[in-house]
């Protein structure tokens, strides 16, 4: 048996080029890999950058430096593993597919055992990776058991098997957790960061598994695979004999019932799949429901009217009374549908539906008007559009709106959700591309791959001509994928950027405390100036170094604080000094440690502790000046010191107050008097102990030095804001909207009240 079993594994095929499969089924499982690679490939790079920001934040919240040395190497060959974990993961995927005839084998994740070692029959690190791996595939199974089981009886169809259940369904959440583990002990990873992998995986993939399964499950059935699989829930009842002869009834009716428990005189529900051929679900109706409140469409057509009846009394005489034949909803898209083909430029929504009118007066050989639901959407689209122009400036995100402003319009002739559900996948993609046209986008915040990804999504909803709703799903569903990616990647170069401002912060502090030492020790006596530039350039950088490693409490400070001493001793004491050969090796040894090379080190050692010889080589001299002043300092050159500023106002304290009460990072508008607008940046970060701001552009990047009290001189002037939330302009613009419609609707009313 066991030798069998080793030749099932060396000949099992691991790409569906190499198995054996018919032309039908093979095409199922072609289409079926390349939507999970579609899907799978945009997701697990942001799961890897996840984890990368995670072992960053346990390197920045660690004190220990032996962790931080450890997290640190294991984001390295993270980073390093990337690519091939990526390519390890999906070829384990399409060898299950391959492998779809192969016998069922137990994939119980929990049962991972490791090689015996001493008295150990069972290693702990990977019975709890195994543990973790099931709770995900089990959560996942129990969230998502109507589309396994659908998919269960597809793939069942494919393999000419029984049903799949979920632990054996080879695009499955079992199957996806078997791909991790064994991509990831593939690449080398080691046992935490493979667990801190597997929890970002239920973090980043998980929460979208189901509309991936949904969309599987579509494909079966376009390719033919029970396309009228459907489900048809029944009403829970007492098991009796009627009932039994009912559920016999069901099982005649030429669909597969899944059973839901055994036990005699039990109230149990009954799960039934049978061909439809509509397809659609059914469900119970519940007897006696009350009638459904207006919706919210409804009440938009209501605030419409109030509108209307408004405009009416300030431009009296502009109603047309005339009674005109309603256009039917399907003669409207057909005409907005021939206007695409055309190629024309579309215009305003104004000048869109009176082309379309006249179209239709021409055809019907007297005048038509559009439908009330039909008119309240063009009203609302010519509103949105027309608020929307106010939020933006001319720009790429313009010209991409423009080129979705039909489909938008077919869109929502045909569906109003997109008025009343921001979550409506047209209005999310409206609203993501709305951005790259924001007035208080700055040109810097723009990149290639960004607009690239606009671009993509804008072009797959042209090429619809119907502009169906799955068309816009589609497209937000990739453009989401990369905007989420493209978010982390911004997230990591902020973090960055921060880690390094608060290098900066600390070197500097540090600098400033070596200064001062100096300083206290030197008490106010001469010093020869080459004595003092010394101490200044090169010994400064030895003493700020000492207190980033060790601090002031350590046995290397007081040691350098003594040899400082002893160098001030010998730059204040005149006449001829005995050098200490030991003394002048050890301070060599601390200079070779911020980066002076061992000639130059030995050179400085030498003059430090000489002291005021007077036989020293002026050339000499000289020429290690120059040398000091070319060579970069410890950590780059210091920002040049700001002028003194005079003293804060009271609204300007409370300014300060304000910003550096912060808790975390926040987005500001602040005025840019070049362009003379306000450009939208990301202050990531500011210092309680030195002042220091740092300000980022979208893309993480560092645009500006700054400080607090210059941000609180100028949000005390009103020349900066603080925003609460980065709302994008199409989303402004709605909310705008509304927020007119009802101040006007609340008019309305009290008139109405105040004349009743």
């Amino acid at each position: 048996m066991a030798a069998a079993g080793t030749d099932h594994q060396t000949t099992a095929p691991r790409t569906l080029a190499t198995a054996i499969l018919t032309p039908r089924v093979r095409r199922a499982l072609e289409n079926q890999l390349k939507t999970a690679f579609s899907d799978l490939d945009r997701k697990l790079p942001v799961v890897l950058m996840e984890t990368d920001l995670h072992l960053g934040r346990q390197r920045e919240q660690s004190s220990l430096p032996k962790l931080q040395v450890a997290a640190l190497e294991s984001a390295r060959i993270l980073r390093m593993a990337e690519a091939g974990l990526i390519a390890r993961f999906l070829q384990e995927l399409e060898a299950g597919l391959a492998n779809l005839h192969a016998p069922r084998d137990s994939r119980r994740l929990e049962d991972v055992t490791a090689p015996s070692q001493g008295l150990s029959l069972v290693d702990d690190s990977e019975t709890n990776e195994g543990g973790v791996l099931a709770n995900i595939a089990l959560r996942s199974d129990s969230r998502n058991s109507l589309a396994l089981q659908l998919m269960g009886y597809r793939y069942g169809v494919l393999a000419g098997a029984p049903a799949f259940d979920a632990e054996h369904l080879p695009l499955g959440p079992h199957a996806l957790c078997h791909a991790l583990r064994n991509a990831a002990h593939a690449a080398e990873l080691t046992a935490d960061v493979r667990l801190l992998l597997y929890k970002q995986f239920e973090k980043v993939v998980m929460p979208h598994f189901p509309a991936l399964l949904d969309t599987l499950n579509a494909h079966l059935a376009e390719d033919g695979i029970l396309p009228y699989l459907s489900f048809v829930p029944v009403r829970m009842r007492p098991v009796t004999d009627a009932s039994a002869e009912a559920s016999r009834a069901v099982d005649q009716s030429g669909g597969p019932v899944l059973p839901t428990g055994s036990g005699a005189g039990k109230a149990m529900p009954t799960t039934a799949f049978q061909k439809s051929p509509q397809g659609a679900t059914q469900a119970p109706t519940a007897a006696g429901s009350a009638k459904p409140p207006m919706d919210a469409f409804a009440v938009l057509q209501d605030l419409l009217a109030r509108r209307r009846v408004l405009l009416a009394k300030l431009r009296p005489g502009g109603n047309d009374e005339r009674v005109r034949e309603p256009l039917a909803r399907d003669e409207v898209l057909d005409a907005l549908r021939r206007m695409r083909s055309n190629g024309a430029k579309p215009g305003s929504l104004t000048e869109i539906r009176q082309t379309l009118l006249a179209q239709a007066r021409q055809m019907h050989g007297h005048g038509v008007a559009l439908t009330d639901a039909d008119s309240d959407s063009f009203e609302l689209f010519n509103l949105f559009m027309a608020q929307l122009q106010r939020e933006m400036r001319e720009g790429p995100g313009n010209a991409l709106i423009e080129r979705l402003k039909l489909p938008l319009v077919q869109l929502g002739l045909r569906e109003h959700r997109f008025f009343v559900d921001a979550t409506h996948p047209a209005r999310m993609l409206l609203d993501a591309v709305s951005l790259a046209g924001a007035q208080w986008l700055g040109d810097d915040d723009m990149d290639a791959q960004w607009l690239g990804l606009l671009q993509r999504a804008v072009a797959t909803v042209q090429e619809d001509p119907e502009a169906a709703h799955d068309t816009f799903v589609t497209a937000n569903h990739a453009l989401q994928g990369g905007l989420l990616a493209a978010a982390r990647k911004n997230e990591m170069a902020e973090r960055r950027q921060v880690e390094a401002a608060r290098g900066r912060e600390k070197l500097n502090l540090a600098r400033q405390r070596a200064a001062n030492e100096i300083t206290r020790l030197v008490a106010g006596r001469p010093l020869p100036r080459f004595h003092a530039v010394l101490l200044d350039q090169a010994w400064t950088d030895v003493l700020s170094l000492t207190l980033l490693r060790s601090g002031e409490d350590s046995e290397t400070w007081r040691e350098l604080s003594d040899a400082t001493a002893a160098i001030v001793e010998a730059g204040t004491t005149a006449g001829p000094r005995t050098i200490d050969a030991a003394f002048v090796k050890r301070l060599q040894e601390v200079l070779g440690q911020v980066g002076y090379h061992a000639e130059d080190a030995s050179a400085i050692a030498c003059q430090l502790a000489n002291g005021r010889a007077e036989d020293d080589d002026l050339a000499s001299r000289t020429e290690l000046i120059h040398q000091l002043k070319a060579r970069a300092r410890l950590g780059g050159d210091d920002a040049p010191q700001k002028a003194a500023s005079p003293p804060r106002t009271k609204w300007e304290e409370e300014a300060y107050a304000t910003l550096a009460g912060l808790s975390s990072a926040c987005w500001l508008d602040i005025n840019d008097p070049a362009e003379e607008r306000a450009v939208r940046r990301r202050l990531a970060w500011v210092s309680q102990r030195s002042g220091h701001a740092l300000i980022l552009n979208r893309r993480g990047l560092r645009v500006a030095n700054d400080d607090l009290d210059s941000l609180a001189r100028r949000l005390a002037a009103g020349q900066l804001q603080v925003i609460e939330a980065d709302t994008h302009p199409a989303e402004l613009a709605w909310q705008s909207i509304l927020a007119n419609l009802t101040r006007i609707s609340g008019d309305q009313s009290a008139k109405e009240a105040s004349h009743g």
